[in-house]
């Protein structure tokens, strides 16, 4: 088991893997640590785990309730990197009921998590467009990348919880990000 997202940094993202291969990615990161955290907090198994590929489904990790849509958290470890599907319908369209309602991203230096709209206003302010209206459909491929380290600069005070530089503060910092994990699913 994973205790603290530090480890899963210091373990996944901060070593290269087996025999050079790239860290693995944000699917691993769901299923080996971010399910265990939330199934801690509300003990409900989710719906969906990773739907890619199902476009009525919204987000990584999808909880239902009463046969519809309750909870989309998205997941980005590494790089925010959003499909022109994704792009237009949870950035530029501004109808909050297609879009997930959480995004976590993990990057070497720690990890976010943000209410959707407040995800949005950030990536926007990201790429350098200071009018999230004024973005613009696209009409194939990925809106612009963004590194989440980078991306972590553009967060408010209690959105971001840094990589801990011992055990003690991984542990730490893994409880308030724990804290605010379960005020976000509404826990």
């Amino acid at each position: 088991m994973i205790e603290t997202y530090t480890n899963y940094i210091d373990k996944y993202l901060c070593k290269i893997g087996l025999a050079g291969t790239r860290s693995p990615g944000e699917h691993h990161f769901v299923s080996t640590y971010l399910l265990q955290k939330l199934y801690s907090i509300n003990s409900i198994v989710p719906d969906y785990v990773n739907p890619d590929g199902t476009k009525c489904i919204t987000g990584d990790i999808v909880y239902f309730l009463n046969g519809k849509h309750h909870l989309g958290i998205e997941v980005k470890l590494g790089t925010i990197r959003l499909t022109k599907n994704e792009y237009n319908t949870w950035i530029v369209n501004p109808d909050i009921t297609n879009h997930p309602e959480l995004f976590i991203g993990i990057g070497t230096k720690g990890i976010a998590i943000q209410k959707w709209q407040s995800f949005r206003e950030a990536y926007a302010k990201s790429i350098d467009c200071s009018d999230i209206n004024s973005l613009k459909a696209i009409p194939s491929g990925y809106g612009k990348q963004k590194s989440v380290n980078e991306f972590f600069n553009y967060t408010k005070t209690g959105e971001f919880y840094a990589r801990g530089k011992n055990q003690s503060e991984a542990i730490s910092n893994e409880s308030l990000f724990v804290v605010q994990l379960r005020r976000a699913i509404g826990c």
